[in-house]
């Protein structure tokens, strides 16, 4: 049987404004330069809650970097608040609820450690040769105004892994006392 779920996945943070009308420059996660077009809204966090924008241009900058312009970001200034925050797109993902074909079955999953505290949700798999990781998205308080996204890195083995609940896409985590504060 299988589950589908709408989520946001990120696909590039916003390096820095560029220019007097609102573009900005955008550095991609590894293999989604694709994942941006100007057909799809993407997605920028404000005050915790997901706004859609859709790209007016996107011009190729070299290999993982891109000049965007959104509809709405018309200043230097508004390109300015953005500065930093990640470019989320939407994506339909099935997961099995009987078995994980592979890690990337495991993006869109909440992790949590033993006590049940929420430290995330996971957007990426990296397959670093003998360190394989998750990419997880955390909130982070930024002095009061408002809440931001970063992304960690979490060693995926067998040892930090408790249990991963299929039917609630949740994986339990036990880690070493500071290993997400690095």
């Amino acid at each position: 049987m299988q589950k589908s779920a709408n989520i946001l996945l990120p696909v590039a943070k916003v390096l820095k404004s560029f220019g007097t009308k609102g573009e900005f420059i955008i550095r991609y996660y590894p293999e989604t330069q694709e994942d941006i077009n100007e057909e799809k809204p993407v997605f920028i966090y404000y005050d915790g809650l997901p706004v859609p924008f859709f790209v007016e241009s996107i011009k190729e900058k070299g290999a993982d970097l891109a000049l965007v312009k959104l509809g709405g970001i018309y200043t230097e200034s508004l390109a300015d608040e953005i500065a930093g925050e990640f470019i989320y797109i939407e994506k339909r993902v099935k997961k099995s609820r009987t078995h994980i074909e592979s890690p990337d079955d495991l993006i869109g999953f909440t992790v949590e450690d033993t006590g049940g505290t929420l430290l995330g949700r996971i957007s990426m798999f990296y397959n670093y040769p003998g360190n394989p990781c998750l990419g997880i998205i955390t909130d982070e308080i930024n002095y009061g105004k408002s809440t931001t996204s970063q992304e960690q890195l979490l060693p995926f083995h067998e040892e930090f892994i408790i249990d991963i609940d299929l039917e609630r896409s949740v994986i339990t985590v036990q880690l070493p006392k500071g290993l997400l504060s690095l």
